[in-house]
This record gives C-alpha cells, structure tokens and sequence, in this order.
C-alpha cells in the first residue's frame, strides 16, 4: 500500500505539472471507488476548472479545483500516470483527467481498493492523527501520543488515529534506525528514546521521498516510473541477511498479522 512517501512523491509531480492547468474533460469508466458522489457529478464538478492547489494530509492527497475539493486514497494499488501509454493495466484506468493544454492525467487501480471523494470545503480528517511532517508534529505532542494507549511501539506509529501516514514499510526502518524493538510498549520508552524516534520519523520519511517512495508491486510515479527507495531499505524485506550495523541476522515474526523485521541485537 502507498504510504505517506509516495502520496507526497505522487503530489509534488501533480503540483509540478497540472498546477494551474484547466480541466477540460473527465472520462470516468464503472468503478466503485467513488464513495460520496457519483461519477457523473464528479466530472461536471470538475470540468471547465483549474487545479489550484495539491495538497496532502497522510496518505491522502486532495487537490482544489475551482470551489470544490476532490480526494484520492490510493488504496492497495492506486496510481496516477500521466500518459495512458505508460500503463501495463489500461483496462483498470478509472479516471482520465484531460486538459487544456492537451495533457491527460490518468488514475489507475487494479485491485479497486482505492477511494475518490468530493467536497465543497477543504477536507479536514478529523479521524486521523498528526501528520508527521506538518508543523503539529511536535516532541511535546509525540510524547503525549506515547503515552496514550498500552500498545506496541509499531503498532502505534501504523495507527493512522494517532499518526497518519506511516504504514508497514516505513515503522520497520524507523524502528531499525531508532534501534527499538517492535514489541516495546510506547509507554515504556525512555525520554531519550522518545527524542530520538521522534527525530527518526521525518528522517526515513524524508530520506524515502528523496528516492521517490518504495516500489515492490504496483506503486509508480506519476511519470510511470517506480521509485528508488526499495534499495535504500535496512531491514524491510531483509530477513535472513546481515544487519547493515552489526552484521547480526536480521529476523521476521508476524505482529499482528503484519509481517515485522528487525535487528535482536540492535533493537534489544
């Protein structure tokens, strides 16, 4: 599943290149991924009006067209290309977004697990937790979150009530680099641990947009390419090689039903 990297790699190259450009057509095939509107409304809402602005809130991503705001969950294996050559699947092209300028924009989506909403004001996500690399997500406010429920230190950072857009991927290297075991208890960690993880979110979060997310399956950009970042991973998928720090074996167990990698030596 795209997590926060790549909804932000996704964003800034739709920012880059469709800002301001006109919408001149939506074609929208049957899917079930719109949620409050339905696919005839969405494109007569957008049609005739510019992309102002692309924004981001965790793993979802909502631009302003004219006065209405429509929001993309990119589920398990959502994608936007910007030239329909560029798909292996063009019988799983949802939407297609055409422009003034000729320019098209394509919304992609295999397993249909995405989601498409429309609303009249910005989208304000009341269900999620603190974004990890907006001005809120704070040492104090981290903390606070730590303290909150008695549970495991990965299970907390993939709660997108508590902190939105860290998924499987993302909380196993950031644990690696923080060098805390998966088991730990947030409420249980030391202040020097907790400055410390705080510090490591936006570094791997960061670090993974540099490289343009993580590709192991469907995710590309929206030039149709997959991102980088899958080479720069410590642990993630690493079962069974040696640790990057200490030459131990890195180790898998299953936590609650997601698959878990670590270091026993460095994350004690």
């Amino acid at each position: 599943m795209p997590e926060l990297p790549e909804v932000e790699t996704v964003r800034r190259q739709i920012e880059q290149g469709y800002l301001q450009a006109r919408i001149i057509r939506v074609k929208i095939r049957p899917a079930r991924i719109f949620k409050n509107i339905t696919p005839s409304h969405f494109a007569r809402a957008l049609e005739g009006n510019k992309i102002l602005a692309v924004e981001r809130y965790g793993k979802f991503m909502y631009w302003k067209v004219g006065k209405v705001y429509p929001v993309f969950h990119l589920g398990m294996s959502g994608i936007f290309i910007s030239d329909q050559a560029l798909s292996l699947y063009p019988q799983h092209i949802h939407v297609s977004f055409y422009f003034q300028d000729g320019r098209s924009l394509h919304f992609q989506d295999v397993r249909k697990f995405s989601k498409i909403f429309l609303f009249s004001a910005p989208p304000a996500f009341p269900e999620l937790g603190i974004d990890p690399l907006q001005e809120n997500f704070t040492l104090n406010n981290f903390k606070k979150l730590l303290t909150l429920r008695k549970i495991t230190i990965k299970n907390l950072l993939m709660d997108q009530k508590m902190i939105a857009g860290i998924g499987n991927i993302y909380a196993n290297e950031i644990l690696f680099l923080s060098k805390i075991h998966p088991q730990r208890r947030g409420d249980t960690l030391k202040n020097s641990e907790m400055v410390r993880l705080f510090k490591t979110i936006p570094l791997i979060l960061t670090g993974a947009i540099k490289h343009f997310g993580t590709t192991y399956t469907a995710y590309r950009t929206v030039g149709g390419k997959p991102g980088d970042n899958q080479n720069f991973l410590k642990v993630y998928q690493k079962a069974g090689e040696r640790c990057s720090r200490c030459r131990n074996i890195i180790q898998k167990r299953v936590l609650n039903s997601r698959s878990t990698f670590y270091c026993p030596k460095c994350q004690k």
